[in-house]
């Protein structure tokens, strides 16, 4: 397992982890529309990267697995997004935020078949609209028995939600878990 100098993060890897790999803000497949950041390097704060493999051998006896979309985001990325979505319901000000995401304990994914499909959620990812909280009736049920799944299972696996994206699961206590700084990063 590689870990940056500093062993406060855990390179993710398709081949290590049996995940897909799609991080989203390293493309212009996002709400920005660019990239924000150049490294498609998938990392985790190393308790995160032991609940996600606990999530992927729940989800193996399915013949499913996990997508990730962001994990480990550097803040300077984190106020980026902030200025494009300045609502903390979705993005965390990275001045006054918990910032799960820089603290390498937040993954944004989802579940694919055995095809490599991702199963219907509702809502694409970055969908800042309510349609895309958690417990939205608005959406088919099957796609809210999909969204139980995935929270089921990151549940099970260690990870928090928070009401307003179904695609993103945290470390509960996040703020125990120090903000990775830029001399820190891998």
């Amino acid at each position: 397992m590689t870990t940056s100098v500093s062993s406060k993060l855990t390179l993710i890897t398709e081949q290590q982890y049996s995940v897909e790999i799609d991080m989203a803000y390293t493309t212009n497949n996002n709400f920005t529309g660019r990239p924000v950041y150049t490294s498609a390097d998938c990392y985790l704060h190393p308790a995160a990267a032991q609940g996600l493999k606990r999530a992927i051998a729940l989800l193996k006896p399915l013949n499913m697995k996990l997508k990730v979309w962001d994990t480990f985001r550097p803040r300077e990325a984190q106020a980026e997004l902030f200025r494009f979505m300045p609502d903390p319901n979705y993005v965390s000000d990275p001045e006054t935020g918990v910032c799960t995401h820089c603290r390498g304990v937040a993954i944004d994914l989802t579940i694919i078949d055995h095809y490599g499909r991702e199963l219907d959620m509702g809502t694409e990812f970055d969908d800042f609209r309510p349609l895309a909280h958690h417990g939205n009736e608005q959406v088919s049920e099957e796609a809210q028995r999909n969204r139980l799944l995935l929270a089921g299972v990151m549940n099970i696996a260690g990870f928090d939600t928070i009401d307003t994206e179904w695609w993103h699961y945290q470390l509960p206590d996040a703020m125990n878990y120090p903000i990775i700084r830029p001399n820190e990063m891998p």
